[in-house]
């Protein structure tokens, strides 16, 4: 049997060592932990710096932007800039005199008399100011404005009367409305530009057609008549044509029927046969002056008859010319196949008779309105 003999002392410098590399390798790792935090506190450090240092970049480069936007709304507003001092002024001296004139009268809650007298006249000035920039009218806020700011005027005069004198009350007067009367110059009522002697004979001339088109359709409204529906509404009815505008004998206006030679009246297409009253009428007047009625074909007439009214080829050139111009009418529709004699003369711009003459000339074949003109 063998022993094995272990030295106590070797023993104890073996541990001894192994607590020393164990101890250098824990130091090791904090140490490599420490510079780890501190190279962590280094990086959030820098961040920081960093972000701080954008956020202030940012912040001036903010501040130069709204100092260049009021640098540039300055250049472009030298007037209103200016004008604005006429306009606050004013304003906070009228505010402070009529908030103590309140406080004097109504005692502590009177400071707040300023929001009636001075607010309503404000309050309808920048409404005018706003409506005029949205194209929306503008006459009761301009009442508003000035009923406001003569009762702000005559609480303010009272206001300085009562107090030193008709002097000292026309100044506070004067100035309590000075603001908004610079105000409404300024804004409210901008300056137009001057036209042209052209643009203003023509707008003269625009103003005078555009009030003769009132009259007339006035007067087209007052001789109208009226057709009654199943549902008993009423329509107006107006007989189309070419008219002119007339003052009757107690100095209204009326409309009377105009013939303009050359000129194409646009009325109705629709039937427009004269009444049997009217046809009787004509042919009595031409009975009497020695005219025959006979409707013969053109060109077809028995000889002898003197029917003046039907030409023979070659004897009545603008007769002729009148049917033809009749017929293209009916052709393109103008007029309709059977015209009336009315339609007629609107239409070539002629007298009755002339007109009764082209349609018994158009007529001669049976009154179809498609009558050919002999030659």
């Amino acid at each position: 049997m063998s022993t094995r003999f272990v030295d106590p002392g070797a023993a104890r410098t073996a541990a001894k060592g192994e607590a020393e590399r164990a101890r250098a390798e824990a130091e090791s790792v904090r140490a490599e932990t420490r510079r780890a935090m501190a190279e962590d506190a280094a990086r959030r450090a820098r961040e920081e710096r960093d972000e701080r240092e954008q956020r202030k970049q940012r912040r001036a480069a903010e501040r130069r932007q709204r100092l260049a936007s009021v640098v540039s709304w300055i250049q472009a507003h030298p007037t209103e800039l200016l004008m604005s001092v006429i306009v606050v002024v004013p304003a906070l001296l009228a505010w402070s005199a009529m908030a103590a004139y309140g406080v004097d009268i109504y005692g502590s809650l009177g400071g707040v008399l300023p929001l009636f007298s001075e607010g309503a006249m404000w309050a309808f000035a920048f409404s005018v100011h706003l409506a005029r920039k949205q194209g929306r009218p503008t006459g009761w806020l301009h009442t508003g404005v000035w009923t406001f700011a003569a009762v702000n005027a005559t609480l303010n005069f009272l206001h300085g009367f009562g107090a030193s004198g008709v002097v000292v009350g026309l100044v506070m007067a004067l100035v309590s409305v000075g603001g908004v009367v610079a105000h409404q110059l300024i804004t409210a009522a901008p300056m137009r530009t001057r036209r042209s002697r052209t643009e203003r004979a023509a707008a003269r001339t625009a103003r005078i057609a555009q009030r003769r088109r009132v009259r007339m359709e006035r007067a087209a409204v007052r001789r109208s008549v009226g057709e009654l529906a199943e549902d008993g509404t009423i329509r107006l009815r107006h007989s189309p044509g070419t008219v002119t505008l007339t003052r009757s004998r107690f100095g209204g206006h009326r409309l009377r029927d105009a013939v303009v030679p050359g000129l194409t009246p646009s009325g109705s297409r629709k039937s427009d046969e004269p009444h049997e009253g009217e046809q009787l009428a004509a042919e009595i007047g031409q009975w009497l002056s020695g005219e025959s009625t006979s409707s013969e074909p053109a060109g077809t007439a028995k000889t002898g008859s003197g029917d003046p009214a039907v030409p023979e080829a070659g004897t009545n050139d603008e007769l002729a010319e009148l049917v033809i111009r009749t017929r293209q009418a009916i052709e393109t529709g103008e007029l309709n196949p059977r015209p009336s004699r009315r339609a007629v003369q609107r239409h070539l711009g002629i007298r009755a008779t002339t007109a009764q003459e082209v349609l018994r000339a158009l007529r001669g074949r049976g009154g179809d309105g498609e009558a050919e003109v002999a030659a």
